[in-house]
């Protein structure tokens, strides 16, 4: 039964995939700070361990198993899907996870009745073949529009805060070389938005009869060049870097014999020529459509002097060291 709450916040019983990572977490808990029963679909258990809040309710699922959702939908009011990946597995494509996953969630969705569905997409998501990570992102976007269920897509740009694995991994490149290396010439645009803010937006949207039916591209408070952001991590860290840059062809090269040799590799070739696609909102959108003025990077990414020279050289080899993320 939906509930008006005092401030405007709303009592739904909302379904979270993707609950226990970076993004997650701060989404659960900014759904139970609007007053909301929280259930997450968690697919490795022991991964719920996560969650010191008593109100979330756990079921376990697989995206790519439809029989195993029904039991998590049963009562569902609304869906915030988070779930995706930024390199392919070998038991999980792109086209596995973002669209079939995602056409999964909503055949489990609809057939519980659900009447929001929160998608989780990326910015520059689209039909282009060319760029598999945003072309399959596009496709889980059209599962979305084509479900027949009201819909609010978020297509962020790059998310900043504790955990993550684009600031992080600068922190160790900065840590780790006394000049850091930049693929091209690192004029390619970014607009970081805090993974706290696009929290706060997705709790603001449900009830927000306006925003069905809305994608909404989404931003932070400026438009930084990769050369600024790494001199803004060497400047959080307290260090003084210079940059060189290594041709565009040179680590592509490098990256395919990696690809072939490493499960994980630092960096793959997709997203070397995903570097060149625009990674930027409209400014001030967030304050438009949502109500608040979003946290700049500049200040608030204290959390890369906890990378050390053995975190900068592990994240190299394409792990991500446990002790960096908040979960």
């Amino acid at each position: 039964m939906t509930a008006v709450l005092a401030g405007g916040a709303i009592d739904l019983v909302v379904l979270v995939t993707g609950g226990t990572g970076f993004l997650g977490r701060r989404v659960v808990k900014a759904l139970l700070e609007r007053g909301n029963a929280v259930r997450c679909l968690v697919h490795s258990p022991g991964s719920e361990r996560i969650f010191s809040h008593r109100e979330v309710e756990v079921q376990y699922g697989n995206i790519q198993d439809p029989a195993s959702l029904s039991a998590a939908f049963y009562d569902v009011e609304a869906v915030v899907h988070l779930v995706g990946v930024i390199r392919p597995g070998r038991r999980a494509s792109f086209e596995d996870v973002h669209k079939q996953g995602t056409a999964n969630v909503l055949a489990a969705a609809k057939q519980a009745g659900a009447r929001h569905f929160l998608h989780v997409s990326a910015i520059g998501a689209a039909n282009d073949r060319s760029y598999p990570y945003l072309y399959t992102k596009w496709q889980g976007e059209q599962e979305v529009i084509d479900s027949g269920i009201p819909y609010t897509i978020y297509r962020p740009s790059v998310l900043f805060g504790e955990g993550d694995e684009f600031i992080n991994v600068l922190a160790g490149l900065v840590r780790v070389f006394p000049l850091v290396p930049v693929i091209g010439s690192g004029k390619n645009r970014y607009h970081p938005l805090a993974a706290d803010d696009l929290a706060k937006c997705i709790g603001i949207t449900l009830g927000r009869e306006d925003l069905k039916g809305q994608i909404l591209d989404l931003g932070g408070t400026e438009r930084i060049s990769y050369n600024d952001v790494v001199s803004r991590v060497a400047r959080a860290m307290g260090k003084r870097r210079l940059r060189f840059h290594l041709p565009t062809w040179l680590m592509y090269f490098a990256a395919r014999v990696t690809q072939g040799i490493m499960l994980k590799p630092p960096i793959t070739t997709d997203q070397i020529r995903m570097l060149g696609i625009r990674s930027v909102a409209e400014m001030g959108e967030v304050e438009r459509v949502f109500g608040f003025t979003p946290q700049p990077m500049e200040g608030n990414i204290g959390y890369v002097n906890s990378v050390g020279v053995a975190d900068g050289i592990q994240m190299l080899l394409g792990a991500m060291p446990r002790h960096l993320r908040d979960h």
